[in-house]
């Protein structure tokens, strides 16, 4: 009978044995307890994809991390401490958790981040848009008021990185079929528009009307590209459908007519070509091997809105060698210069003045493109 007794112990210290034994081992494969987890764990953004970041776990080495969200389960694997989990779904609010994975096996999870939720694809294009140009005009507010180079520097780096900052911005969006390709126009453009902006910034006197003339253009281009993407979202429209398109070529002293984004319009024709033009009294000549020609300009402002420009950089002139030729700054005795390149029309009123090009002696005229500064849209062009 004891006997008995001692070989059903026997049996149940031996079951006990196992099953401790069994559990040490899983313990051990799994790492539940060995591995500290991740923690301090930040989301942020409000695009399909999302930034997690977090801080790593003391006393073990790391191989791996895994982010991931709830609801949805969707992930990403990192070896640094932050990764985007993508693909998540606009109008949802989510979380997320981190583990680690090293020798020791997986942690645990991490407390929950904070909650972020996914803006639509209109209100996130639209709210990061609007961030990135604050951003940029605060930017560059600050480099014209800066008063040594080193400051100034500081203020063309960082005009740079708000555009830059937008594109990528912009990249994480898992975007509709509809606007996928206009979106993707709209980021090469503001890339461009980005180039061209600092190009204007550091412009000295002699490149500045070039550069100021490649802003104007890219300027135009990008908010032709951003309204498509607004029509595409469904967002309201700063443009006043349809659309102006540039208008045909025209023969000098065709009136051509140009929008702004209200739809009110302002006219304009080129009168004459003087080639070659004199320079006037006390301006300074045409460089060797070139001569002046002025373009006389003939303007109406047919809108109900006062309309202020810079001529000068409205307008370049392509030669016979296929060149563009963006305005000179001299003076000739044939017509003036409006009021050193500026205009300013009251609704209703007109004006007339000269643009001034140097060209070589070889090289004529064969077309000149007319493009007001940022609120116009349409480009007017004439054959010579």
């Amino acid at each position: 009978m004891k006997r008995g007794i001692a070989m059903r112990q026997w049996k149940i210290v031996g079951a006990v044995t196992s099953l401790t034994m069994a559990l040490t081992l899983s313990a051990t494969v799994a790492g539940a307890s060995s591995a500290p987890a991740p923690h301090s764990v930040r989301a942020s953004g409000t695009a399909t994809s999302i930034l997690v970041k977090w801080s790593r776990p003391t006393g073990v080495s790391v191989k791996s991390y895994v982010a991931t969200a709830r609801p949805s389960n969707r992930s990403c694997v990192t070896a640094s401490t932050s990764c985007y989990v993508k693909g998540l779904h606009p109008g949802v609010s989510y979380r997320f958790s981190v583990v680690a994975r090293s020798s020791s096996g997986t942690s645990a999870h991490s407390a929950p981040s904070n909650l972020v939720r996914v803006a639509s694809a209109g209100t996130y294009f639209e709210k990061t848009l609007k961030s990135a140009v604050s951003q940029i005009s605060i930017y560059e507010t600050d480099y014209g008021n800066s008063t040594t180079t080193a400051a100034a520097n500081t203020y063309l780096s960082k005009v740079s990185g708000a555009f830059a900052g937008l594109s990528k911005a912009l990249s994480l969006e898992a975007w509709s079929s509809t606007a996928k390709s206009d979106v993707s126009a709209f980021i090469a453009s503001f890339r461009t528009l980005g180039t061209d902006t600092i190009s204007s910034l550091n412009a000295t006197s002699s490149n500045e009307s070039e550069a100021d003339y490649a802003l104007q253009s890219e300027t135009n281009k990008e908010t032709l590209t951003e309204a498509k993407v607004f029509a595409d979202l469904a967002l309201p429209q700063l443009i006043i459908a349809p659309i102006a398109n540039t208008p045909a070529p025209g023969a000098l002293g065709a009136t051509q007519t140009l929008h702004d984004f209200y739809g009110d319009a302002f006219s304009v024709a080129v009168s004459q070509v003087v080639d070659p033009a004199t320079a006037a009294s006390g301006s300074g000549l045409p460089d060797a091997g070139y001569r002046f020609v002025a373009v006389e300009l003939n303007i109406v402002n047919t809108s109900d809105q006062e309309v202020s420009n810079d001529a000068n950089s409205a307008i370049t002139v392509t030669g016979s060698d296929g060149k563009t030729y963006p305005a000179d700054f001299g003076e000739v005795s044939q017509c003036t210069n409006f009021s050193s390149g500026f205009f300013d029309l009251p609704a209703g009123d007109s004006t007339s003045g000269c643009v001034i090009f140097q060209l070589p002696t070889s090289v004529t005229v064969q077309t000149i493109s007319f493009s007001l500064a940022p609120g116009y849209l349409d480009t007017a062009e004439w054959s010579d």
